[in-house]
């Protein structure tokens, strides 16, 4: 298992849980099966060019792109990291 691909979907686990969605719900809001987001989450899988592309168009995920990728925010102009809430 490649660390940055384990990073990377811990990261995404984590942006669910702070949504407050069950895997099934976070699949279906990036339109990929949910056993794909499961193999994500645990480092299972490398996350695809699709899945960040849908995560950043995505009207209430968008703002967690930067964090996702980079693990920094910039608040000024609206990307946050999970903890930080609305």
């Amino acid at each position: 298992m490649n660390p940055d691909t384990s990073l990377v979907g811990k990261k995404i686990r984590q942006i669910r849980e702070t949504m407050g969605l069950s895997r099934p719900k976070f699949a279906e809001l990036l339109q990929v099966p949910p056993t794909t987001l499961k193999n994500y989450e645990l480092g299972y899988r490398e996350v695809g060019g699709a899945f960040l592309v849908a995560l950043a168009q995505h009207s209430e995920l968008h703002k967690y792109t930067l964090w996702l990728l980079t693990g920094k925010t910039i608040d000024s102009v609206g990307q946050i990291a999970p903890e930080q809430g609305d």
